[in-house]
């Protein structure tokens, strides 16, 4: 028996006085999957999000090939140990690539040629073997401060030897030798009588001797500095 305290639902009537039934459910649009097109175009902009992101990494990324560089100032005549050394990432003309060292171990042990300034790229010109008989010789050569920057900074680096003359009442201007070491710098003073005159001390291959002496002989001799240049 109907339990008469219970609220009872009457559905409601439809038009046409009949009742809907129990399975009745509203309809609803139906959702579509996107097209070919739109796929396609949305893996284009993937595609091309991770280009442009791989090309920004690329961009970001510093050098990659290292070269040794001095890690404290290293005097003349001194045996390379690993601790005066280390690396430094850098772009380097194919030149210079191929006289300057890449790896630590394959210095220590050889002799300083020069003395060599912290953070200076070492190379085959600034070392000599130990166990090697052969070394560049030694020559001075007398230059106005002006023509040789005043002699500043100017030790242990590279210089081309330029001299001038007088030939027939003309000047004329000749390079005697490329790439030499500057060995060191000694300041003439005028005031103990000297013409204050540098007097450089050049680290060159015996076979460049004559030349120079020659030039220093015949005229005025400048110095230009030229490490690092590609030739």
């Amino acid at each position: 028996m109907a339990d008469r305290g219970a609220p009872t639902f009457t559905p409601l009537a439809l038009g046409n006085g009949s009742r809907p039934g129990a399975s009745a459910r509203p309809l609803g649009r139906r959702r579509t999957l996107p097209g070919s097109r739109a796929v396609v175009g949305g893996l284009l902009v993937a595609a091309s999000a991770v280009g442009l992101f791989a090309a920004y990494g690329s961009s970001q990324q510093g050098p990659s090939i290292t070269y040794v560089v001095a890690a404290k100032d290293i005097p003349e005549g001194e045996v390379l140990a690993a601790a005066d050394l280390t690396t430094v990432a850098l772009d380097l003309p194919a030149a210079q690539h191929r006289v300057t060292y890449s790896h630590i171990e394959n210095l220590v042990g050889q002799v300083a040629a020069v003395r060599v300034k912290p953070g200076q790229l070492l190379q085959e010109s600034l070392v000599v073997n130990k166990r090697s008989r052969r070394t560049n010789a030694r020559i001075s050569v007398p230059v106005e401060p002006g023509n040789a920057m005043n002699g500043e900074d100017l030790k242990g680096e590279q210089v081309d030897v330029i001299v001038t003359y007088t030939e027939g009442g003309a000047p004329k201007t000749a390079t005697v030798a490329e790439g030499v070491t500057v060995a060191e710098v000694l300041t003439g003073d005028r005031n103990l009588g000297t013409s204050g005159q540098l007097t450089v001390v050049l680290s060159v291959r015996p076979q460049d001797l004559e030349a120079i002496a020659g030039a220093a002989a015949a005229g005025k001799i400048t110095l230009a500095r030229t490490t690092g240049i590609a030739r």
